[in-house]
């Protein structure tokens, strides 16, 4: 179980959500100060320094470095004011071990219908519902093999008869016959 703990925290680490969210931030405060914080619009600002290029491609590089510095400071604060690499880890946790419970199984969500939602909350006393009525229909398949063995035998029963009764109309005819052949007394 240890193990398995360790390989989910090895899996978070790599792709966080926190780590992803922290990159996008990064690379949006760069292409923030990038545009607005161009050299030429810094420049714009400090006319008398346009001709000093070193001067104000130091002095750009530093402000850009200390507004990006301070917008992280800013956002690592409210990281932590609201325990949000703390959640994104545990959302990321959650969702490593979902992956793992669900092997392509299907997962029951609402339809939007309450009376079939509320049919699916209700599956132990439907499937239990279920098991009676297969119970009841096994008993009643039982019953009517018995009964359908019955009918076999008196059917055989009445083709026994048949052929008595035919032997005997066959008998009775012979005899016809013969007293019909036999003169009168």
């Amino acid at each position: 179980m240890a193990d398995n703990d360790g390989k989910i925290d090895e899996q978070v680490h790599e792709d966080s959500r926190f780590s992803l969210l922290t990159d996008a931030l990064d690379q949006a405060t760069q292409k923030v100060i990038s545009k607005i914080l161009s050299q030429k619009s810094f420049s714009d600002c400090l006319p008398f320094l346009r001709k000093k290029t070193e001067i104000l491609a130091q002095l750009h590089t530093t402000f850009a470095q200390k507004v990006q510095f301070h917008l992280k400071q800013e956002f690592d604060e409210l990281f932590s004011t609201y325990s949000l690499k703390g959640k994104l880890d545990f959302i990321d946790k959650l969702d490593i071990e979902q992956a793992e419970l669900s092997q392509g199984e299907t997962v029951w969500r609402p339809t939007g219908d309450p009376s079939k939602d509320m049919l699916a909350y209700d599956i132990p006393a439907l499937q239990s519902h279920k098991e009676e009525l297969l119970s009841y229909l096994m008993e009643l398949k039982e019953e009517n093999e018995g009964e359908k063995k019955k009918i076999l035998k008196v059917v055989e029963g009445i083709t026994e008869t048949e052929k008595l009764i035919e032997e005997i109309l066959i008998q009775n005819e012979q005899t016809l016959e013969v007293l019909s052949i036999v003169p009168s007394l």
